[in-house]
C-alpha cells in the first residue's frame, strides 16, 4: 500500500504543475469490426490478378477484421488523443496544439499510423496551425458520409468519393497485360483526397459564427509535396451546412506507367508521314502543363431537428479517384441519416462517372474496351448505448462497368470513445 501510495504522490508532483499552466485533456477511440468481403470476377481480358487467380476466377467470400492498411477500411480510426491549451495572458490569444497517435485492434504492434500532431495560436476568429494537419479537403467528409471511417464509407474503393483505393489496374510492359491489385496497400494522394493528412503544413484559418474558411500549404522546398494546397469555405446552422472545398499540387503524381505510354505514342507517332512539327510541338507543350492536378467539390446538408439529415455533394476529382486512370472523374453522392431514440439508420449511393481515355482502359479478349462508371450504395444501422458506445451493422455494394471492381461487404463493429 505504501508503495502505491508513493507512486501516486510522484505522479501528482508531476502532473500538478503542468496542468496549473495549461489545460490538457487526453480522450481516445477504440473501434473493432468484422466483415464478410468479396469482389468481383472480371471477363475474359488481358489482365491478371496480384492474387493469383486468373482473369475468369472469383475471388471467394473471406472473413476480414484488419482496421489499419487491410482490404477492409481505408485506415483504422482507433486512436489516443492528448489535447492542451493556455491561455496567453490577456492577450485574447490561446496556445493550443494536439498530439494524435494510432493503433489496431487486430494487428496490434504498439502505437502506429499516421495521425494529426500540431501546435497554433488562436484568437476568437483567426487560428494559425503548424504540423501534420488532416487535410482541409476532407474537413467535410462526415457530413455527407454518416459511415464515415468505417467499413461502410462512401470514399476510396467504395466508389462515392475520392480516397485510397484498392483494386487499382496498372499496365505491365513485360507481360504486355493489365496487373489488378488485389492488396490493400495504395496510395491515397498524400492527404489531398477525403482521406490522409498532409505532412509538414501551414494552416490559417477563420471561425466566425458558423462561418468557416481554412487554407492549407507546404512551402517547405525539401519536402515531397512542396506546392500542395488546400482549402475549405464552409458555413453551419442549426438547420443546414454548405461547404466547397479543393486541393491541388504542381507535382505530377500521375501514373508514371500512363507518362510512359504517352512518350512511346508521341514517338511512334513522329515517325509516321503525316505529323507536322507544329502539332509534335503542341503535343510536347500540352504534356509540359499537365504537371498540376487538383480535386474541388460542393455540397450541402439539410437537418430537420438533428432526426434527420439529407445531404447531397458533388466532387470532380483528379487525384485519389475510383479507377486510378490518369483523366480523373466525377462523383455524385446522396446521403440520409435518421435518429429514432438509440437508434440510427444511415445510408448513401454514390454514382461514379470515369474520363478515362481508351489507352488506360482494360481490354477484353475481343479487344473491346472496358467501361469503368460505377453506382455505389450502403445501408445499416447503428445503436448506441451511450454517448460513447456504439454498435454498428450494414452492408455496402459497389457494381462497375469494369467487373474487377465490384465489391461487397456486410460488416458487424463496435466502437468505444473515451
Amino acid at each position: 500500500m505504501n508503495r502505491k501510495l508513493l507512486t501516486l504522490a510522484i505522479a501528482g508532483a508531476l502532473v500538478v504543475p503542468m496542468a496549473a499552466q495549461a489545460d490538457i485533456t487526453l480522450s481516445g477511440l477504440i473501434q473493432a469490426e468484422i466483415g464478410s468481403w468479396e469482389v468481383g470476377d472480371g471477363d475474359e481480358t488481358n489482365a491478371y490478378r496480384t492474387d493469383g487467380s486468373n482473369e475468369s476466377t472469383d475471388m471467394s467470400r473471406q472473413t476480414r477484421t484488419w482496421d489499419e492498411g487491410g482490404a477492409i477500411t481505408n485506415y483504422g480510426p482507433s486512436n489516443i488523443l492528448l489535447k492542451f491549451k493556455e491561455k496567453l495572458g490577456n492577450s485574447g490569444i490561446t496556445a493550443n496544439g494536439q498530439y494524435q497517435v494510432g493503433f489496431n485492434t487486430s494487428n496490434n504492434k504498439g502505437l502506429i499510423g499516421k495521425k494529426p500532431v500540431w501546435v497554433g495560436l488562436t484568437s476568437q476568429s483567426f487560428y494559425f496551425r503548424y504540423g501534420t494537419l488532416a487535410g482541409a479537403y476532407k474537413s467535410s467528409r462526415t457530413l455527407i458520409d454518416p459511415w464515415s471511417y468505417t467499413s461502410l464509407q462512401a470514399s476510396g474503393t467504395a466508389g462515392g468519393m475520392s480516397g485510397a483505393r484498392y483494386h487499382s489496374v496498372d499496365w505491365k510492359s513485360d507481360k504486355q497485360k493489365f496487373l489488378v491489385n488485389t492488396n490493400a496497400k495504395v496510395s491515397n494522394s498524400s492527404g489531398l483526397t477525403n482521406e490522409g493528412f498532409v505532412d509538414g503544413a501551414l494552416e490559417l484559418g477563420v471561425n466566425y459564427q458558423g462561418f468557416i474558411f481554412k487554407i492549407q500549404g507546404v512551402v517547405d522546398d525539401a519536402a515531397d509535396m512542396d506546392g500542395a494546397g488546400l482549402l475549405e469555405l464552409r458555413y453551419e446552422a442549426p438547420s443546414f451546412a454548405m461547404w466547397a472545398s479543393a486541393s491541388y499540387t504542381d507535382l505530377d503524381i500521375k501514373d508514371s506507367i500512363g507518362d510512359a505510354i504517352d512518350d512511346i505514342q508521341d514517338s511512334v507517332d513522329e515517325l509516321q508521314d503525316d505529323i507536322t512539327s507544329e502539332e509534335a510541338k503542341a503535343r510536347e507543350v500540352a504534356r509540359e502543363e499537365d504537371d498540376g492536378l487538383g480535386n474541388w467539390k460542393v455540397g450541402g446538408q439539410f437537418k430537420l431537428d438533428n432526426r434527420l439529415k439529407v445531404g447531397l455533394q458533388y466532387e470532380a476529382a483528379e487525384m485519389g479517384h475510383f479507377d486510378n486512370n490518369s483523366e480523373g472523374g466525377n462523383y455524385i453522392l446522396g446521403s440520409i441519416e435518421a435518429t429514432m431514440d438509440n437508434m440510427v439508420v444511415a445510408a448513401w449511393v454514390g454514382a461514379y462517372s470515369s474520363d478515362i481515355d481508351d489507352k488506360n482502359r482494360i481490354r477484353d479478349v475481343n479487344g473491346g474496351h472496358l467501361d469503368e462508371d460505377a453506382l455505389s450504395w450502403a445501408v445499416g444501422v447503428k445503436y448506441n448505448f451511450s454517448k460513447r458506445s456504439q454498435v454498428y451493422l450494414g452492408y455496402r455494394q459497389t457494381d462497375s462497368d469494369n467487373d474487377y471492381r465490384d465489391e461487397n461487404i456486410a460488416v458487424l463493429g463496435i466502437r468505444q470513445k473515451f
